[in-house]
């Protein structure tokens, strides 16, 4: 099989000619750093199509799981003797499993109903009891007004002055009116902060107010709030409801994190609720006070480990957050949006005129199923990376996601395991290089493999980046895209003794609204390659593109945005690559035209405007940790990304796939 990782002009990212008319000086030599070659060992999954049974349920006693690994016997799987299975995945014999009577699932896609529901109301299966709690700021910043468009009772077009506060109120009032109207059943409650947090619950008990001396106090935050927990359906509480939203002031300075804990202690009383915030400030009183720009890295972290405490909640409780701010001000939604990250919602800065839209698409988006868990099993060979313990090579991987939304997805990469070789030399990056994300020619390689995502119709075929799996047997790596060392001292090899082709399953556990408990396994086999070219030149660039924007977009928001702009460039160099290698006559497979060359534009440009993003990240940041007082690790950095640039990467995160799903499917 070829090798494509010597010297190759082709791979080269710019290439420099000596001035005829200068002589060559000597520069000095640049520190290097070492950094793994993008590659297309990636999958993307669509996890909301997950949360439904297929069209093949068993009962929970059909299931056979491997003692090893978890995964779940499908029709790919052999049995031996009628009686063993050696697990397709990790090679363990599962021996004397006394399957009498048993038969063997038929099909690679299987559902098994692990639990029945208990007696459950009509309106739970609709999905519409609900708690929907609108987290609402009313500091002195919320009194701001701003010139807009109205248009009065007889169809003329005036300009008046509307605050902060009237606009989100409006907006609020209109979407709680449709509520009652068309969801009856579903229960909304209002928490409003200033200088104190104001809990009003559905509005027919006595409002409870949390002053300075309880907002460092999450024990008393949490003991109130749960008096107001039991909310009436909105359909019996709408009139004061209205009239207690249109009664809010504003006053003093901004408790947000007391005001959210206490609403998500609100929404806890039912899954599948929804936490809706709508900020202009940053949040200086109480827990979750955000610390200033020049604050030490112990300030920051504590700062950042309350809102994840605030996001884990959540999640365990099976909440959905969704955060809107306000143009031109500065929430350091880096902090608070991690919330919404973790359990769905969304991060959005929006026009005061366009607070209705944004509101409404909250409130539509609908939740497909709670207390969702997802299991990845890779063949024993294969490892997932996590840029969160780059030393583990884990062939499995469990991620509890709580409540999931329409649309909901999630990106995997993935590896080739690998064994150390003492013969081969490093690889690396000038420290020039690392200022524009530049890969140098040559770089050493990580196995490329194969992916899957959601195929059209809603069946679950995975098609994902190449329609073959390639790994690679010859390519190697010393260190990962972040520059973390796998070996100090030698770069690394995968192990010899590949399969031609590897087993994929993915178990997504969830509980649908009207109670049902599911497992649903699904599980593919794909095919094998050693030739990087190959793998390449077949990838999905629509499928690649998503995920680079939204895992690139994930270390931007971490403030790892060197390693970010090293990740994003190597995806474009390797969509060079693509367009290139197959020129070469000694390829040693059949080379079909590639698609329309608009593809190709699309990803390029995508990920230049990302780029952008970055480079002004990159900007800003380092003149703000100049002007620090003290020096500040990269662990720092994204204190330091403005609103602005945290919008664009939430966005990206959330919507990426969306995005370019709908492309694919306007080509179709």
């Amino acid at each position: 099989m070829m090798s494509f990782d010597g010297p190759a002009p082709a791979l080269a990212s710019r290439v420099e000619f000596d001035s005829p008319s200068k002589p060559r000086t000597e520069k000095k030599k640049k520190k290097r750093k070492k950094v793994r070659k993008s590659d297309p060992n990636l999958f993307t999954l669509d996890i909301s199509k997950y949360c439904a049974p297929s069209a093949d349920i068993h009962p929970n006693s059909k299931m056979v799981i491997c003692s090893n690994c978890k995964a779940v016997m499908t029709s790919v799987s052999t049995l031996q003797d009628g009686n063993s299975w050696i697990c397709d995945f990790c090679g363990t014999p599962n021996l004397d499993l006394q399957l009498e009577g048993f038969t063997k699932p038929k099909s690679d896609d299987i559902t098994f109903l692990l639990k029945k529901p208990e007696v459950v109301a009509a309106k739970d299966k609709a999905g519409e009891n609900h708690n929907v709690i609108f987290v609402i700021d009313i500091s002195g910043s919320m009194g701001t007004t701003k010139e807009m468009n109205h248009i009065d009772a007889n169809g003329r077009h005036t300009r008046t002055y509307v605050s902060r506060l009237d606009a989100v109120k409006k907006a609020a009032e209109f979407q709680i009116r449709q509520l009652k109207d068309e969801s009856p059943n579903i229960k909304v409650g209002l928490v409003a902060f200033g200088s104190n947090v104001e809990m009003y619950g559905d509005c027919h008990s006595e409002m409870v107010e949390f002053k300075r001396d309880v907002l460092n106090d999450t024990n008393q935050l949490t003991r109130k709030a749960e008096d107001l927990k039991n909310l009436k359906p909105i359909s019996k509480t709408f009139d004061k409801v209205i009239k207690t939203l249109n009664k809010l002031d504003v006053r003093g300075n901004t408790a947000l994190g007391p005001g959210l804990w206490s609403a998500l202690v609100m929404a806890s009383s039912v899954k599948g609720s929804k936490v809706i915030i709508c900020t202009d400030g940053c949040a200086n009183n109480g827990i979750g006070t955000l610390p200033d720009d020049y604050a030490d890295e112990l300030e920051i972290t504590a700062c950042r480990d309350v809102y994840k405490g605030f996001g884990n909640y959540a999640k365990d409780n099976n909440i959905t957050v969704s955060v809107i701010s306000m143009e031109g001000t500065d929430c350091k939604l880096v902090h608070l949006g991690t919330v919404a990250q973790m359990t769905g919602g969304t991060v959005d800065i929006v026009n005061q005129a366009n607070l209705n839209d944004q509101f409404g698409n909250i409130l539509t988006s609908r939740t497909v199923a709670v207390d969702v868990m997802v299991y990845l099993c890779l063949h024993h060979s294969l490892y997932i990376r996590d840029r969160d313990n780059l030393a583990v090579q884990s062939s499995t991987k469990q991620d509890q996601l709580g409540n999931v939304t329409e649309g909901m997805d999630m990106v995997v990469e993935f590896g080739v395991k690998t064994v150390s070789n003492e013969n081969e030399a490093p690889m690396d990056i000038s420290e020039e290089d690392q200022q524009t994300g530049t890969l140098a020619a040559g770089m050493a390689e990580a196995p490329a493999a194969a992916g899957m995502t959601e195929a059209a119709e809603g069946k679950f075929d995975f098609d994902g980046p190449q329609k073959s799996t390639p790994v690679s047997a010859e390519n190697v790596f010393v260190q990962n895209i972040t520059g973390e060392e796998v070996s100090s001292s030698s770069s690394q090899q995968p192990s010899s003794n590949q399969p031609s082709k590897l087993p994929f399953q993915v178990q997504v556990k969830f509980t649908t609204r009207g109670g049902e408990e599911y497992l649903r396994a699904v599980t593919i086999i794909r095919e094998c390659t050693d030739q990087r070219a190959k793998a390449e030149h077949e990838m999905d660039l629509d499928v690649v593109g998503a995920a680079t924007s939204k895992t690139v977009s994930e270390m931007g928001l971490a403030g790892q945005y060197e390693n970010a702009m090293f990740a994003l460039k190597a995806k474009k160099n390797m969509s060079v690559r693509r367009k290139i290698q197959p020129q070469c006559d000694s390829l040693e497979f059949e080379v079909e035209a590639l698609g329309n060359d608009t593809d190709d534009e699309y990803y390029m440009d995508d990920l230049s405007d990302l780029q952008g993003v970055l480079s002004e990240q990159r900007r800003v940041t380092k003149a703000q940790l100049a002007a620090a007082p003290t020096s500040k690790s990269e662990s720092a950095y994204s204190h330091y990304v403005s609103d602005s640039v945290a919008n664009v990467y939430y966005d990206r995160t959330n919507k990426a796939m969306q995005k370019f799903q709908k492309r694919k499917a306007s080509k179709k």
